[in-house]
């Protein structure tokens, strides 16, 4: 068989069907046909197709137009492009002659192509079934912006219409929906199908099941309920409470965890136990590799971390606030302004010099050291003094406090000054205490600081100015690893190096970090300044607020190991175990002979192999590796020795093993 394509024109066609026949199968009396398939010859022709190609909204590079049999098998096809290109402003014209033998059900596809050739992936196919019985012309528009690929007359929803499945003639808008797991009218699914109803597929058995539109009831468990989040785990459904911290919504409300404690997690590079405090997370639990205590002051050494025992190399390995301490024989020395208290390796606590406040107990005020509360103070850390009262780290880790208590710095609950050392209750686990003239601090092995006493200047840490005459937890500030106190002062040592008031320096802000200092491995502070030991050994001031006039570095000094801070003086043990100081001299507590005040560093005069300092007010005190002990300065009710003459240099107090230091 032959394809012709013919250039028409023509004139106006007559209304008589056999005449319009005729002239349609002569080829003659039209002009709108831009294409003819001549599948018979015209004496035979016998019907016909007069076909419309139109595109609505776009213009395709390429349309190609078949024309198949009820078998779908191929009779002819086209081309329309270039001079014949389909356009929104111009359709194409297509005549099909046809006769008996090619039979009366035909179908015609129409496919859209974006290139100047009808190759590749069409962009539209549009099908149209078209009967044509004998002696008629059948007129057909087809338009192939819009796909109809299985020839339903509903354009498809891929290219602006509205079948939901264009492969399938019996599914589009307006079909008979049915019961049978296909949305076949293509609206909301099955929902609108006769028997259609929702079931709760209960998969895991806990009585909660998930929602599905069906006209039948799935096989297995069905539950009266629905709103499973996770149906193939039975703990997991409605009305379950949050029992564990695991990142999951237990109870299905779209929440995970809530109302779990949200815990602070510190990154534990080096694996110690022990985490970075400047490397924090929150959660109900734990990240990998993340713990909750933040007092690692080197998280990229395992051997270096609270709780390990401090060697003799210039660091602070135990992460304290302190370099190779303890590391000697002798008492841990402490002092209030008119008295001396020491701590023995065996846990004891002695004293001497005036009994103000019942400091030394039973003591009535001696100028030789004597045993103080003996039935009350065993097991004792370290002791360490305000003004006029002390505190007693015990090794349990609990607090006992006597002493003045005006301001409520003993933390017993009243403002009376107790006659004997009181066990402070709701505090445990205490690694270092603090005390200034009425007010005293706590720090826990967690890393928190507890704070009680006068609050006049903000000194508790809580940004408030309520005193306390009960131990409290100051929130907000974790991995402190060291805590001082002077006067209304208070400061804190966190464990990435950096150091941070707790009181108020006129700036309204407490805690307040002190800009520029970081590397620090020890705080101290007297009444007119505050310091910082750095871990290389540098002295660094300023002047009590850290805001208005930054730390400096202190001249004429360096290779120090320690401080200690008396009202306005500074000890400096440096790594040679000389000792030099610094500051008011009134009462020669310098101990370089004078009772000259001095601005720069001095050597205390004739002491070396010196272990550990302690102050008072106006004197000082020293213990050397040997264990001796040996005091300078104020020398009031036999604080150096018996003469009620101020002490300008060193001077013995006790020799090695002095007080029954290792007797219980």
């Amino acid at each position: 068989m032959t394809l012709g394509v013919l250039l028409l024109c023509g004139c106006s066609v007559p209304k008589d069907d056999d005449v319009i026949l005729r002239r349609f199968c002569a080829n003659t009396g039209v002009d709108f046909q831009d294409a003819t398939f001549r599948l018979t010859d015209p004496s035979a022709c016998d019907r016909g197709m007069a076909v419309d190609v139109v595109s609505g909204t776009s213009s395709p590079g390429c349309v190609q137009v078949s024309l198949q049999d009820a078998d779908k098998r191929l009779l002819a096809s086209t081309q329309l492009l270039g001079p014949t290109r389909v356009t929104p402003d111009q359709a194409r014209g297509l005549r099909i002659l046809l006769s008996e033998a090619q039979g009366t059900t035909f179908r015609l596809l129409a496919e859209s192509f974006a290139g100047n050739a009808c190759d590749g992936a069409p962009s539209t196919q549009t099908l149209q079934f078209v009967d044509v019985p004998r002696g008629t012309v059948r007129s057909v528009r087809i338009d192939v912006s819009q796909s109809d690929a299985d020839g339903d007359g509903h354009p498809s929803i891929a290219t602006g219409g509205t079948d939901c499945d264009d492969a399938n003639a019996n599914i589009h808008p307006g079909a008979t929906e049915l019961c049978d797991g296909v949305d076949n009218n293509c609206v909301d699914g099955e929902a609108d199908a006769p028997g259609m109803r929702t079931w709760f597929p209960d998969q895991d058995g806990d009585g909660y099941g998930v929602a599905v539109m069906a006209c039948v009831g799935p096989l297995g468990l069905v539950a009266s309920q629905g709103g499973d989040c996770d149906d193939t785990n039975a703990s997991i459904h409605p009305g379950q409470s949050e029992l564990r911290c695991d990142d999951r919504d237990d109870n299905c409300n779209g929440q995970k965890d809530e109302g779990l404690p949200i815990l602070s997690w510190y990154r534990d590079a080096d694996g110690d136990g022990y985490g970075d405090v400047t490397q924090g997370v929150s959660g109900c639990a734990p990240p990998p590799n993340h713990v909750a205590l933040a007092t690692d002051c080197d998280d990229t050494r395992a051997d270096i971390r609270p709780d390990v025992a401090e060697t003799k190399d210039f660091k602070d390995n135990n992460c304290n606030g302190a370099m190779d301490e303890g590391l000697f024989p002798g008492p841990r020395m402490a002092a209030t302004w008119f008295s001396n208290l020491a701590v023995t390796p065996a846990g004891t606590d002695w004293g001497w010099g005036s009994n103000r406040y019942n400091i030394l107990g039973d003591v009535p005020g001696d100028k030789s050291p004597a045993r103080l509360y003996e039935s009350t103070l065993k097991n004792v850390a370290t002791v360490t003094t305000g003004l006029l009262h002390a505190l007693a780290l015990l090794r349990d880790g609990t607090l006992m406090s006597w002493g003045d208590n005006v301001y409520g710095q003993v933390g017993n609950g009243d403002l009376n000054p107790p006659r004997t050392p009181q066990r402070l209750p709701g505090i445990k686990d205490v690694v270092a205490v603090a005390a200034g003239d009425g007010h005293s601090l706590a720090l826990t092995r967690d890393g928190t600081l507890w704070a009680w006493g006068n609050n006049d200047s903000g000194q508790l840490g809580d940004g408030s100015k309520t005193s306390r005459n009960v131990p409290a937890q100051v929130p907000g500030m974790p991995g402190l690893i060291a805590i001082t106190a002077q006067g209304y002062k208070s400061l804190a040592l966190r464990s990435d190096g950096t150091v941070w008031l707790l009181y108020d320096a006129g700036t309204g802000q407490v805690p307040l970090r002190v800009p520029g200092l970081t590397g620090v491995a020890a705080i101290a502070s007297t009444f007119r300044y505050d310091l910082a030991l750095k871990a290389d050994g540098t002295v660094w001031v300023w002047n009590g607020d850290g805001i208005k006039t930054p730390p400096r570095q202190f001249a004429g000094i360096t290779t120090v190991m320690a401080l200690t801070t008396g009202g306005d003086h500074v000890l400096a043990l440096k790594q040679d175990g000389t000792v030099w100081a610094w500051g008011a001299n009134s009462s020669g507590q310098l101990g370089d002979g004078t009772s000259t005040e001095r601005a720069a560093p001095v050597q205390v005069t004739g002491l070396t192999d010196v272990a550990s300092l302690a102050a008072g007010s106006y004197h000082s005190l020293a213990v050397k590796q040997d264990g001796s002990v040996w005091g300078w300065g104020f020398n009031d009710s036999g604080l150096i020795d018996d003469s009620g003459m101020d002490v300008l240099t060193p001077k013995q107090l006790a020799g090695p093993g002095a007080w029954s230091l290792t007797s219980p």
